[in-house]
């Protein structure tokens, strides 16, 4: 691998011409399993460019070496593999040898050659860049497709789309969703799965062969083929579906078909399988009303059932179940699933009717949940389901489960946004009993609720605010969400004069004796009333004691956002001063008197000018229009549509804005550093700000492009570069410079490697090459000139654009108080190792894998722990929740005195440059004592492989209690 050729160049026989070149006098294939492993360690430490060679040329002889056990060969495969993510690595030679050593390799090693080729054209796309390897592919991949071992047949099915047309991939692929292994026909569904997400077109004929699978006997199958169904109803949703049953049929749309095929779904054995079902059915937002009305009762209605007439009947319409031929007795027909005597089918099945009922009545909550948000999905595109839904959606309430519980209110506070909820008697029994719950969250979710609900009787607000009273003598720190939920109650029902006299307990006889102002429940009631319509305000307001008006100026300043913006209006006019107090900017400047309408119109203003202000920067303009810099503008933005973001009276900004506006703030750093190179401290601290936060952007957001990444790769370059730049490397042992610069170059060329740099990346393989060029050199001319490069390329540095064009969300864990202390200090004993309990739920967390538990021991040493992946149970797509009650711990020898654990929930993201960024993490720079050795020890420290990102909203925190060992009494002591 020493003379770099291109794969044309090598013809047929490019495994053999190859080898001379490649090989060499020194290069012997590696014999043992050992010294492949052995290899991969060293390339992490050391891959140098000589390194690369030797390694690539001795993999590829014992990829060749057909006498080497076929453990060591697949090693070698695997080394192979990882090579060709090295930039210095001719990757179409490692290819070529590939694809030649299929017709002799065992068929364990031609699975590792397919996996290998899968991994490398998702590197570097090998496969449009040469298409003679996919000629070259195709006969064996075909010759596999027929082999007796599943595995063989399942890895040559994930390579086939790499090297067939696409017009033939379908029917070939469709061809093995009927194999004789589940492996086999999951792994042909999941790959017409793959190219839908691709943006292939898929055929419609692919549909049966997807409904076939929906009854398979392997849930894997069936969980792939509820996903396809979807994606080919989407893309043919008009498509014409012909039903046959009992000799009649119907003409159907193959979305409404689609549907009800997953509706059966709902009851199928599995519980994955159910949820998954439950979880498509929300996406149907397109489909007609009679099919998905149809999911909350399970009688079939009259609108889906056709007359089919019998042989030898008339040709008159449905005459009733047992009207038969004359003269013949009609039998009577049972109550069941299907009716044999009946002149009649059913478009859609008995057991898919009620498909949201069954969902609802599942006994796993990771359906109902699912179910939950499906209906969530469905309401908000119709208004006839979303009437038919709050009913069943109110009964939840009653579940066992509290998450369970909170989804279901969450989910009508949702549909009520849209289109208030009108409650019965009987639905507001529910939520008044649901108000008693010990959970927090499940009191503040139906508080949100009934926050959207309109009640018919006026009578049963003044009942609902006795229930409120209960709650705030009974829980205060729930006072605030009581309030907003009364305050919305107050602006959607018409308050009478004597409903506020009554309800403030004002007397038409006597004189009332003013109320205590700090007094929580006349406060609630005062907000209740001052909410009602513009109309009747005024009225209420005169009719009131005097003392009313006067306290509204200090609940206005207490509780912002619960009373409405114009209540001034509303004061009489022998109140003067009171208006002028209400007037008044609030004493906070933070606290805004924005309505929810001003704040989503306000927040898409500001949003719109970080969005042209981040466009100006990637355009190479760093003034903004008024003249002052895009660093100080971006920062003042930013800072402002945090501030609109975390007000939770106001409108929240979706997840997509938000990742924008994280993106604008490293932006905003990078432009600082720009401007201050020449202050080391300072260059560090904003230095290991942009590093940590590109880090925690990258694996907090999920559904972030390729071009998102880049971009957040390119300022993680940046951040590397403008550390580096902070140095004198001319202090340094040289070896150790050689390390801090090789580190640098070839963090550029990864970066110029990802998908979509070829077009934004021209500059910094530029100056990749340069720098490379003039460090090289032991030249003391030359290193001066690689300190200017490198300044030159701090300075000129332009971020990429960063816009994501998808759905977006951002992982968070919220951990539980665990009983299991009671509020008292845990005793332990520093010689024997401590062990906690954590609960946790995480949300939009993508692998378990990756969650660890971060552990602040009281010296401020901060340990990460791997939790068991039993402990991490999932509840739907990337939902987890996290029981380990057995967190081990060992705790220092302590003084004596108690202290505090705090435990917390964090993503562990790989480390591009492990030595690099962990110092860069910590804003340090290297001492000048620092040697080589030392440098050695520290790369293949397994701590500095990971980047620890903190996704819980709010650490937990363990009292701890040192105690005195004491040993036991023996015998002999107690007598």
């Amino acid at each position: 691998m020493a003379t770099k050729r291109g794969y044309a160049e090598e013809g047929d026989g490019a495994a053999h011409s190859g080898e001379s070149s490649t090989q060499g006098a020194s290069s012997s294939p590696y014999t043992t399993y050992q010294q492949v492993h052995e290899a991969m360690v060293s390339l992490k430490t050391a891959a140098t460019k000589a390194a690369i060679h030797e390694t690539g040329s001795r993999a590829l002889a014992s990829i060749k070496a057909a006498d080497l056990p076929g453990a060591v060969r697949q090693a070698a495969v695997r080394l192979a593999r990882h090579l060709c993510a090295y930039p210095e690595t001719d990757t179409a030679l490692i290819v070529g040898a590939l694809v030649h050593v299929l017709d002799t390799a065992a068929p364990s090693t031609r699975c590792e050659i397919y996996s290998a080729l899968l991994r490398v054209n998702e590197i570097k796309g090998i496969f449009a860049a040469t298409p003679k390897v996919a000629i070259l592919l195709e006969p064996p991949v075909l010759r596999d497709l027929n082999h007796t071992q599943h595995h063989l047949r399942c890895a040559a099915l994930s390579v086939l789309p790499l090297v067939r047309m696409r017009g033939d991939l379908f029917e070939t692929v469709c061809g093995y969703t009927a194999d004789s292994h589940p492996k086999v026909r999951q792994t042909a569904l999941a790959a017409i799965l793959r190219q839908h997400t691709m943006g292939v077109e898929l055929p419609v004929d692919t549909y049966d062969d997807c409904v076939a699978a929906t009854k398979d006997d392997f849930e894997q199958v069936r969980l792939v083929a509820v996903e396809l169904l979807w994606a080919i109803s989407s893309t043919f949703p008009e498509y014409p579906v012909v039903i046959r049953k009992h000799r009649g049929g119907e003409t159907i749309r193959l979305l409404d078909d689609a549907f009800v095929k997953i509706c059966d779904m709902v009851n199928d054995g599995s519980v994955v399988v159910r949820q998954r079902a439950c979880t498509v059915l929300g996406r149907f937002k397109q489909v007609d009303a009679t099919f998905l009305c149809q999911t909350f009762s399970k009688q079939v209605m009259s609108h889906l059932r056709r007359y089919v007439p019998r042989s030898g009947g008339g040709r008159g319409g449905y005459a009733g179940r047992n009207r038969g031929v004359k003269g013949k007795t009609a039998i009577p027909t049972p109550h069941g699933d299907t009716d044999v005597e009946a002149d009649e089918f059913r478009l859609l099945d008995s057991g898919a009717a009620g498909a949201f009922v069954h969902g609802l009545e599942d006994e796993h909550q990771e359906v109902r949940d699912a179910t939950i948000e499906s209906i969530a999905e469905l309401c908000a595109a119709s208004a006839d389901f979303a009437a038919k839904a709050v009913d069943f959606l109110v009964d939840m309430f009653n579940d066992s489960s509290d998450r369970v519980r909170i989804r279901a209110m969450r989910a009508l506070t949702r549909i009520g946004a849209a289109q208030h909820i009108q409650l019965t008697e009987e639905q507001l029994s529910i939520a008044m009993s649901a108000m008693k719950d010990a959970d927090y969250a499940v009191r503040h979710a139906i508080y949100a609720f009934l926050g959207v609900c309109v009640l018919a009787k006026a009578k049963w607000l003044d009942r609902l605010a006795g229930g409120f009273k209960a709650n705030l003598e009974k829980y205060p720190a729930d006072q605030l969400p009581i309030y907003a939920s009364l305050s919305a109650l107050g602006q959607h029902h018409a308050i009478t004069v004597a409903f506020a006299r009554s309800l403030l307990g004002i007397s038409d006889h006597y004189l009332s004796r003013e109320a205590r102002i700090d007094d929580v429940v006349y406060a609630g009631n005062v907000i209740l009333i001052m909410n009602a319509k513009p109309e009747s305000r005024k009225a209420i307001a005169e009719a009131l004691p005097d003392y009313i008006c006067t306290h509204l100026p200090y609940l206005n300043d207490k509780y912002p956002g619960c009373l409405p913006p114009d209540i001034a209006h509303a004061v009489p006019c022998k109140l003067a001063f009171v208006k002028l107090m209400l007037d008044r900017p609030h004493p906070d400047p933070s606290v805004s008197k924005l309505t929810l309408d001003d704040s989503r119109r306000k927040i898409s203003d500001v949003f719109g000018a970080i969005v042209a202000t981040l466009e100006d920067v990637v355009s190479g303009d760093r003034m903004d229009s008024d003249g002052t810099g895009a660093a100080a503008s971006l920062a003042a933005r930013v800072s402002e549509f945090n501030a609109l973001s975390t007000d939770p009276e106001k409108a929240a900004p979706d997840e997509r804005q938000q990742a924008v506006a994280r993106y604008a703030q490293l932006v905003s750093h990078v432009l600082d550093v720009q401007q201050e190179q020449q202050k080391q401290p300072r260059v560090l601290k904003l230095a290991s700000l942009i590093m940590h936060r590109a880090y925690e952007l990258d694996a907090r957001t999920v559904g972030l492009g390729s071009g998102c990444k880049l971009a957040l790769a390119a300022v993680r370059l940046f951040a590397h570069a403008a550390w580096l730049n902070a140095h004198a490397l001319g202090r340094y042992d040289r070896r150790l410079a050689d390390k801090m610069v090789g580190e640098l170059v070839r963090r550029m060329g990864q970066t110029v490697q990802l998908q979509g740099a070829s077009i934004h990346c021209g500059g910094i393989r530029a100056s990749m090459q340069r720098l490379e060029q003039k460090w090289s050199s032991n030249d003391d001319a030359m290193c001066q000139e690689f300190g200017d490069e490198l300044a030159a390329f701090v300075r000129q540095f332009t971020p990429l654009p960063f816009g994501p064009t998808g759905l977006c969300r951002r992982a968070s864990a919220h951990l539980h108080a665990r009983p299991t202390a009671m509020g008292q200090p845990i005793e332990y004993n520093h010689a024997f190792p401590l062990r906690l309990p954590l609960a946790a739920s995480l949300r939009w967390v993508a692998r378990r894998s990756a969650v660890a538990v971060a552990v602040t021991l009281p010296t401020q040493q901060t340990l990460y722990l791997a939790p068991p992946l039993s402990t991490i149970k999932p509840q739907m797509p990337m939902h987890w929740a996290m029981h380990w009650d057995d967190v081990p711990l060992s705790l220092p020898l302590s003084s004596g005195e108690a202290t505090a654990v705090r435990l917390s929930v964090v993503l562990l993201c790989q480390a591009q440059m492990p030595w690099t960024d962990a110092l860069v993490v910590k804003g340090a720079a290297v001492p000048a004592e620092y040697s080589a050795e030392r440098y050695f020890r520290a790369v293949g420290d397994p701590q500095l492989q990971h980047i620890a990102v903190d996704i819980a909203d709010e650490s937990h925190s363990v009292s701890v209690n040192p105690v005195e060992f004491r040993a036991p009494a023996s015998i002999h002591t107690r007598i």
